[in-house]
């Protein structure tokens, strides 16, 4: 049975080395120290087998205890290279006359006891087996003294990279020294220290891997998953609890005799319930997570798993990014309740909340007070520690108004530079036992984030306000601009009344103004009651027809607009009418506001390929090159001050370039300006006069 245990220990011990083994092949970068922990776990490997050969056939022991001062020489190239900055083996054989020397006593060791196993006659060899036992020991006492450097001389702040080390290798030769120092009392090796040895030997691989995972020089960056030791740590625990209980069952079958069998099962089913409600209970299990992080890991939290986690939670979709907000800031802590509370005016108004009850409303005004302090002074504040007056408290409050069975724990502060301020109040965490600095950088770090999110949540709802407001700016401007237009026709009207009031055409043109000014007012005020712009109809539109009614429009003010039009064809474009008429109404406009009015306006048409060319040009004051790049096309930007909008010129571009047509300006101050407006021809109605 022993045996079998022995075969079963050292088997298990091999693959762990093949495992460490395999683990070191996928890192990429190479380093001496590496070099030799794989060599090292491969010699192991071998050692383990070998037992496990000896055990099983019954081979001589001596076979075995010569890879044994192998497997020793390895490790002890890697204790002294962790203790150097030797970059080749043969440096650290070589190092000094100690080195030398040892590294020959271990391999003549090493020579003389694979050949005592087959030749056990000569004096020599039988002197080496006599004396086996010392030899081992020497060399457990050896690798103790090579751990003990290792730890004394590496610096305080960078012990914690190689204790796993120092622990592991420690375990299993100082389990060997009191192996060997056993064998050397009782002149013969001991067969259950033997077996048991093994077992210890498998214990020490976990420890091994946390240090080739911590020293950076290693360049090992085997990676352990939390999770992966935590379920193992469980599993180890449950497998030693059931053996123990199997040990006591069969103790209770022994002593009892006929009863023994039934006791035994009822023993088994209660220590089964016991197993499972130990293991279903979620404070052991949260006990167990503080343990081995505390113990096991440099760092609480794994950052890349932690940081991950946050940007799914923040992602998904909540019922506000108040309440994603809340759930990502207590998932790392496993805070049972939570509040995010915005600071509007002198007050904070909670905006999401968690497991939080009446009664901790309770303290509301005292939790603005702290919050208030927490924003000024961009501190976390543990409430718990206030009370207790703790002299790294960046403030003063008075304690006594704290209550004794406050629910929250922590206020994290929210705020930036740009205004946005609010605070998270925690209860205490049970993902750790104590709070220090690491909890408290992730909480800024989570902070930072979460004051970011939670602004641009609030900065996008100030935009789309912003946008809405600029939308009804936009369409009264427009409104305003085609009132203008209205205006301008009564003005012309009323202008020429006293002189062709008799004249029966200027009736009938009178007539068809007002019905014309009607029914853009009516449009007006349909677009004021349903607060949005009407729907735009395009149609096919002669532009000669539309210049002559823009410049007809436009000729109750000097200087008179002069149209000349190419008749060699009939351009025709597809737009909506009323808006092209107002478009050119407001580009002659323009030419008249800039020009004396013995100056001269000239709108003219060219046809050039596809495109019929508008040319508005004038002798007025001019704009200069960096007015027209840019300002000109700049909605609301005028030069008349109150007596004009802005957005005749960008209406024009906007119209023409909708149409896939282009503008072209060229102007000289004080000589004039000339806008050519290309518009593109419609097809089925281009045609050319013949002559």
């Amino acid at each position: 049975m022993n045996g079998f245990i022995g075969i079963v220990g050292y088997g298990a011990t091999g693959l762990g080395y093949l495992f460490l083994f395999l683990l070191l092949l996928t890192t990429r970068q190479h380093s001496l120290p590496k070099k030799i922990l794989m060599i090292s776990s491969i010699i192991s490997l071998v050692w383990a087998l070998s037992a496990m050969i000896v055990i099983h056939f019954q081979y001589p022991i001596e076979l075995h205890l010569s890879l044994e001062t192998l497997r020793n020489i390895g490790w002890f190239l890697l204790l002294a290279c962790a203790l150097s900055d030797y970059k080749k083996i043969r440096d650290v054989i070589f190092a000094s006359p100690a080195t030398k020397t040892i590294s020959a006593l271990l391999l003549i060791v090493m020579v003389s006891e694979l050949l005592s196993a087959f030749f056990s006659g000569y004096w020599l060899l039988s002197t080496v087996n006599k004396y086996m036992p010392l030899i081992h020991l020497a060399q457990s006492v050896l690798g103790l003294w090579l751990i003990e450097n290792l730890y004394r001389q590496t610096e305080r702040s960078a012990r914690w990279t190689v204790k796993p080390l120092c622990l592991g290798l420690g375990l299993f030769y100082a389990y060997d020294f009191a192996y060997y120092a056993d064998s050397l009392l009782t002149t013969s090796f001991s067969a259950t220290f033997w077996y048991a040895r093994s077992w210890v030997v498998l214990m020490t691989i976990p420890l091994i891997v946390l240090t080739a995972r911590r020293v950076k020089n290693w360049s090992a960056r085997v990676y352990v998953s939390r999770d992966v030791i935590y379920h193992s740590t469980l599993l180890l625990a449950a497998g030693g609890y059931l053996l123990f209980m199997a040990l006591v069952g069969y103790y209770i079958k022994y002593v009892n005799g006929h009863w023994g069998q039934l006791l035994q099962n009822v023993f088994f089913a209660m220590s089964g319930l016991i197993l499972a409600s130990l293991f279903l209970s979620e404070p052991l299990r949260r006990k167990m997570k503080v343990f081995i992080t505390k113990h096991f890991f440099a760092n609480k939290y794994e950052y890349r798993e932690e940081w991950m986690r946050f940007a799914s939670i923040l992602n998904e979709p909540q019922a506000s990014p108040y309440i994603a907000a809340l759930n990502a800031v207590m998932h790392p802590f496993a805070c049972s309740s939570g509040l995010i509370a915005l600071k509007e005016g002198s007050t904070f108004v909670t905006k999401a909340q968690v497991n939080v009850s009446e009664q901790d409303e309770m303290t509301q005004e005292i939790l603005d007070q702290l919050s208030n302090l927490a924003i000024q002074y961009h501190w976390i504040v543990d409430i718990h520690e206030l009370k207790n007056e703790s002299k790294w408290q960046p403030f003063a409050f008075n304690t006594n108004l704290i209550p004794d069975n406050l629910a929250f724990s922590y206020i994290i502060p929210f705020t930036n530079a740009e205004g946005f301020n609010a605070v998270c109040l925690l209860s205490h965490p049970t993902s750790t036992e104590t709070i220090n600095w690491e909890d408290r950088d992730l909480m800024r770090a989570i902070s930072a984030q979460i004051t970011t999110y939670l602004h641009l949540y609030h900065t996008n709802i100030a935009l789309a306000e912003s946008k809405q407001f600029d939308t009804f700016n936009q369409m009264s401007a427009f409104l305003v601009h085609d009132l203008k237009n209205v205006v301008a026709q009564l003005h012309l009207l009323s202008k020429n009344a006293q002189k062709h009031k008799h004249n029966p055409e200027f009736i009938d043109d009178a007539f068809e103004t007002v019905d014309s000014a009607v029914n853009r007012l009516t449009k007006v005020m349909d677009q004021l009651r349903n607060k949005r712009t009407a729907s735009i109809q395009t149609e096919t539109v002669d532009l000669h027809q539309a210049l002559a009614v823009a410049c007809k429009t436009r000729s109750g003010d000097l200087p008179k607009p002069q149209l000349h039009l190419d008749d060699n064809f009939e351009p025709r474009v597809t737009v909506n009418k009323e808006r092209l008429t107002n478009m050119l109404s407001h580009l002659i406009q323009n030419a008249q506001d800039a020009t004396h009015n013995d100056g001269s306006i000239t709108v003219s048409t060219l046809q050039e390929n596809q495109h019929c060319i508008v040319t508005i040009s004038d002798t007025g004051s001019g704009m200069s090159e960096e007015f027209i790049n840019e300002r000109l096309f700049k909605p609301f930007d005028t030069t008349k001050g109150n007596a004009g909008m802005g957005i005749g010129a960008y209406d024009a571009k906007k119209l023409v370039e909708e149409i896939h047509g282009h503008i072209q300006v060229r102007s000289e101050i004080d000589k004039g300006t000339h806008f050519k407006l290309h518009f593109p021809i419609t097809e089925n109605h281009k045609h050319t006069i013949a002559q």
